[in-house]
Formats: structure tokens, C-alpha cells, sequence
């Protein structure tokens, strides 16, 4: 069920950004125990003109301030509830990390956003999840 849309500003190479995606997707499914057939995860590129850093478009910015002190790549992510703090805290590391390292950006301007879903509040095909998925949620749970 994960889900990630890894926000960054138009102009990285491809390959680096396949990777981002590759390695996001290994970490998430490593360190939430989550199966890789449930894990979605993409990148959303931003035109440079239409994303404001400091009040002023990107495009102007990068023209004075190197792309790694400049970019802030967001990472928002909806998981659902049932999470540890010490899980959480371990995906915010991890993807903050490969971020910084895959993409050359500075890890302190790395922002990542988890949203909670409820299983009553998350639909797959149609049905809540709490209903769908109700034995395999049980069963992640009591595995802690």
C-alpha cells in the first residue's frame, strides 16, 4: 500500500532519477516490511520557472546558486496507520540519504511528508482496506 511522489525540479538526469526511484522503492519495502507488488512509487518533475525558491522562480535562482544549495526536493509519502515511530524516523533517514546522494543535493534542504491513511479511509478496487486486507493487516500488526 505505500505510496511516495518524490517532488523535484526538472533537469536531473534520467538514469539518476530511475535509480531514485529504484532505491526509494527497496527502502520502503525493507524497512516497512511491505511487499514490493504493493509499493508505488514516482517522481513528479517541476519546471524550474514554476517552482518559487526564496519568493523567486528557480529558473532565476539556479542562474546565482548552485542546484544543490538551492533545490528542495520533497518526498510525501501515505502509509497506513499502524507504523512505529522508529519506522518512520528510519524512512524519513533513508530516503533523505539517498536522496542527497543520487540526486547531489544538500541533505538539510531534503523535506519528506508521511500522511496517515485509516483502512477504513483507504479503498483498493473499490473496497476499504480494513475489509480487504483485514487478516494481513492483523497479522503485520501483531508482528510489530
Amino acid at each position: 500500500m505505500p505510496v511516495a511522489n518524490l517532488h523535484v525540479l526538472a533537469g536531473h538526469p534520467r538514469e539518476s532519477l530511475k535509480n531514485w526511484v529504484r532505491e526509494s522503492s527497496r527502502a520502503l519495502s525493507e524497512i516497512l516490511a511491505a511487499p514490493a507488488d504493493r509499493l508505488e512509487v514516482w517522481v513528479t518533475e517541476i519546471d524550474p520557472e514554476l517552482w518559487g525558491i526564496g519568493g523567486d522562480p528557480a529558473s532565476e535562482v539556479l542562474a546565482h546558486t548552485p542546484r544543490r544549495d538551492a533545490e528542495m526536493p520533497l518526498i510525501q509519502m501515505v502509509l497506513m496507520e499502524g507504523r512505529t515511530v522508529e519506522q518512520l524516523q528510519r524512512v524519513i533517514a533513508e530516503l533523505s540519504a539517498i536522496t542527497a546522494r543520487l540526486l547531489d543535493v544538500d541533505q538539510e534542504r531534503i523535506r519528506v511528508h508521511i500522511a496517515h491513511a485509516h483502512p477504513d479511509r483507504w479503498g483498493i478496487g473499490g473496497v476499504p482496506a480494513s475489509i480487504r486486507r483485514a487478516a494481513e493487516l492483523a497479522a503485520r500488526q501483531a508482528a510489530g
